[in-house]
């Protein structure tokens, strides 16, 4: 496994290799690993002879009051995991090195307003503006992407294709503690107690799913959900059921898609389920 800091290292290597016929994949990730990245990784290996990791916490899809500075970063055991996988090469560039000079692109604006992008201002603009020099610097045939952050799947799935990129966008269904509660690098910052209790997202959109399976109305079902969470500790930034394909609003069952981001003491924690 080979570990490049620089873009231009980066370039230069795989300028050397006889790329034009491997079948490269990439897997962007923030770092601080978990088993959800590592099931990226595994998928990425299955269909390609060259894995390649990005692993940099990207300042522009952070916000003035989100968790920039103290998100964890956590590169001697990122490394470590992956070298246990098919990985083939990691790149972690430095900030400075990523951003600079880098041109802004802008997500769709349907898709970056709702949900997350209702108080995350500029978050999927600054997503897409780096996830595109990445595709610039490796183009991959295949990237992959976790289904937990799944509004941000629909963006780089429609920025591809309205870029007409020749990429495909894979999503990997999301790893889930024995609990439920969906894997993400933010869990650390839980105590064991908190975590017990973050699960009941999940449940909560579990009992959501076969309320609406019943036929019971939707406007109902969900305000019920929402005050069960608020109930229990949770600040319920939304919770709703959207078309899977469009993310419109949308009650038809076979297309639903529940999504919901909370936080439980100032940890925002996101999830999603399919009808």
């Amino acid at each position: 496994m080979i570990l490049i800091s620089d873009q231009k290292d980066l370039t230069n290597f795989l300028n050397e290799k006889p790329f034009k016929s491997t079948k490269l994949t990439l897997v962007p990730t923030m770092g601080n690993l978990h088993e959800g990245h590592l099931k990226l990784v595994e998928q990425a290996g299955s269909v390609s002879n060259f894995v390649c990791v990005s692993i940099f916490v990207n300042p522009l899809q952070f916000g003035p009051e989100e968790d920039f500075s103290s998100y964890p970063r956590t590169l001697s055991e990122d490394l470590s995991k992956l070298e246990k996988t098919n990985c083939s090469l990691v790149f972690a560039p430095k900030v400075d090195d990523m951003t600079f000079g880098i041109k802004q692109q802008k997500a769709d604006p349907f898709l970056s307003s709702i949900m997350c992008g209702k108080t995350r201002h500029n978050h999927f603009d600054g997503v897409v503006t780096i996830v595109n020099r990445l595709f610039e610097l490796f183009q991959p045939k295949i990237t992959f992407f976790g289904e937990k952050d799944y509004q941000q799947l629909m963006i780089i799935k429609e920025f591809v294709e309205r870029k007409k990129l020749k990429i495909a966008v894979e999503g990997v269904a999301t790893e889930r503690e024995l609990s439920g509660l969906a894997k993400s690098s933010r869990n650390s910052y839980l105590s064991g107690e908190e975590k017990k209790k973050a699960a009941l997202i999940h449940k909560t959109l579990i009992n959501l799913k076969q309320l609406l399976l019943d036929f019971n109305g939707i406007d109902s079902v969900i305000q019920q959900a929402k005050e069960s969470l608020e109930k229990n500790d949770f600040n319920v930034e939304y919770l709703e059921a959207r078309d899977r394909y469009t993310l419109k609003e949308s009650s038809d069952p076979n297309n639903i898609i529940l999504l919901c981001a909370a936080t439980l003491n100032k940890v925002r924690l996101i999830d999603n389920l399919k009808l």
